[in-house]
């Protein structure tokens, strides 16, 4: 059962997946020895067993491992944002549709325009906007003000 505690051991020792491809190469070898010393019927018993219990555990360990003590410490959930975590409340942002701005730094889709000489984390609509254009506020979108090319 080596091959066990490597795959497990990889969730506590980052070893950018080298544990992972050992404990399968032994789970391999393993299942390899059972056809050469228990005989055909052990081997294609081991198999089926790893093609089952295998996916199985991925599943459990993706579905459920974050939910568990230890995966609350490696991974805490995200935290929910209001409207004091943003740059700029949300009902000050309403009030800029329709207004123009310009961009200060390349929106890809997103970058910092000035509003009535406030920065603003801004959206582009469509594609890519250069710094430096001329933009016009056009919705919401999450806690940034989405925009488009102003046309001359």
């Amino acid at each position: 059962m080596p091959w066990a505690f490597l795959l497990v051991a990889e969730i506590f020792i980052p070893s950018s997946g080298m544990l992972s491809i050992a404990g399968m190469g032994l789970l391999v070898w393993a299942v390899a020895r059972t056809f050469q010393i228990a005989g055909r019927e052990a081997g294609v018993l081991a198999v089926l067993t790893c093609l089952v219990v295998l996916p199985i555990f991925a599943y459990v360990a993706i579905k459920y491992w974050h939910r568990t003590p230890i995966g609350k410490r490696i991974a805490p959930p995200n935290p929910v944002l209001t409207t004091a975590d943003t740059s700029v409340p949300v009902e000050e942002l309403g009030a800029l549709i329709g207004q123009t701005g310009r961009c200060l730094s390349p929106l890809r889709p997103v970058g910092t325009c000035e509003f009535q000489g406030r920065r603003i984390s801004c959206l582009a609509e469509f594609g890519m906007i250069d710094a430096g254009t001329a933009v016009v506020g056009t919705r919401i979108a999450g806690a940034n003000l989405a925009v488009i090319e102003r046309k001359a």
